[in-house]
Order: C-alpha cells, then sequence, then structure tokens
C-alpha cells in the first residue's frame, strides 16, 4: 500500500461515520477490501497511532477521527 492509500483509509475512517462505525465493531472486516499489508493491517487493528504514522500515515488525520483519535490503550472495538 502507498502512503496515499494509506491515509485515503484514515479520511475516510474521519469522514465517514458508517465506516468508522463499522471499524470500530470489526476492524478486520471493515478493512477486508483494502490492499494492505500485513504490518499496516496489524497497526490498523490495534489502532496503533506511532505504527500508522511510522507507516506514512498523516498525524493530523490520526489524531483526529471521532472516537480513536484519544490516546488509549484501548481496542476499537472497545471504543463505542
Amino acid at each position: 500500500m502507498s502512503r496515499y492509500d494509506l491515509n485515503v483509509v484514515l479520511y475516510r475512517l474521519k469522514k465517514d461515520p458508517a465506516y468508522r462505525r463499522r471499524f470500530a465493531e470489526d476492524a478486520g472486516g471493515a478493512l477486508a477490501s483494502v490492499d494492505l499489508t500485513e504490518e499496516e493491517r496489524d497497526a490498523f487493528t490495534r489502532w496503533d497511532v506511532r505504527r500508522l504514522n511510522e507507516l506514512g500515515g498523516a498525524l493530523h488525520l490520526l489524531l483526529s477521527i471521532p472516537g480513536l483519535s484519544r490516546h488509549s490503550t484501548a481496542a476499537p472495538t472497545e471504543m463505542r
């Protein structure tokens, strides 16, 4: 996946409430049709902001996604 594609997923999480809810309920399912490396998929499913940023995710997107941007160790499914 390119940095552009990684950021497209982040932008969709920020702007699309239905997709964000689906991601929170089942991150793996929400990402199933997205072309991700295993490392990227793992960082998304664990919501590892630092690693997503290292992989090219824009920090301003990572920190501004409603319900996912808080500094937390909770998995996305715990952030409902």
